[in-house]
């Protein structure tokens, strides 16, 4: 967080409930959208190895592929867990770009 940005609000007369939610948050949120893209992409990396040990979800039929030796049925598991990270990456980018937009 640049010391320059706090400094002015405290200039311009910033309360300190002010100065969090108008100087600081503001100045960090890519670094917080960056924080929850890397815990989006980190849960679904790990669907597979929950499924490993016998959780549901995305990650079985990954699993399944695998012990029949299935390729087809694997890369499309696969390709299915990889759009879904790409949708969620692209929906928390999203807001963050318009707003740099205005």
């Amino acid at each position: 967080m640049p010391e320059e940005l706090i400094e002015a609000g405290k200039a311009f007369g910033a309360t300190p409930t002010k100065l969090l939610f108008k100087v600081e948050l503001p100045a960090a949120m890519p670094n917080i959208m960056a924080g929850i893209t890397q815990c989006i992409m980190l849960s679904l990396s790990m669907v597979v190895i929950a499924a490993l040990v016998g959780a549901d979800g995305l990650g079985k039929p990954v699993i399944r592929a695998l012990n029949t030796v299935n390729i087809s049925q694997g890369f499309e598991a696969g390709l299915a867990i990889v759009l879904v990270a790409i949708i969620l990456d692209r929906l928390c980018k999203a807001p963050a770009s318009q707003g740099k937009e205005g």
